[in-house]
């Protein structure tokens, strides 16, 4: 058996035999958990993470595999701190913030938001304008076409 490819953070597990040495590492006060991300690839949460192995997998050149799937599971305990007050003392904040022409932090947190949750808080008359966007004219609150290129006066 030849040199396992070292995994560096982000990296792809390719292969059993790349998991089989990165689990090799570990002992029995060592946690596995499965960590989201967004579209950006910042790390959201993390959650336990459990195992299954599913037997006689058939893929599409008629072989049969076994399949280990990891599965999130939710954590054992609901988050029960007061939100709504963080909320509240933030909205103060950034309504300071805006004041004083500073959107930077406000910037950061839309930044994180699941795409459709950002539309679907505008008017409904503007979510056809985001419809399968793929960028924004500076000069229009428009969507450009597949190309990135605005109809309306060229920019691209």
């Amino acid at each position: 058996m030849g040199k396992v490819k070292e995994l560096m953070y982000g990296d792809t597990v390719e292969n059993v035999q790349q998991l089989r040495h990165i689990l090799s590492g570990l002992d029995d006060h060592d946690q596995l958990t499965l960590v989201t991300c967004d579209e950006y690839g910042d790390e959201q949460d993390h959650y336990p993470m459990a195992l299954d192995v599913i037997d006689n997998i058939r893929l599409t050149d008629d072989t049969i595999v076994r399949e280990v799937q990891f599965v999130q599971r939710p954590n054992t305990e609901p988050d029960t701190r007061d939100k709504q007050r963080l909320v509240d003392a933030l909205i103060d904040v950034l309504a300071e913030d805006m004041a004083k022409g500073d959107t930077t932090v406000l910037d950061e947190l839309l930044l994180r938001m699941p795409y459709d949750v950002l539309k679907y808080a505008l008017p409904e008359d503007m979510w056809a304008d985001f419809e399968n966007f793929k960028g924004e004219c500076p000069n229009h609150l428009k969507s450009c076409d597949d190309d990135g290129f605005c109809n309306e006066c060229g920019y691209q």
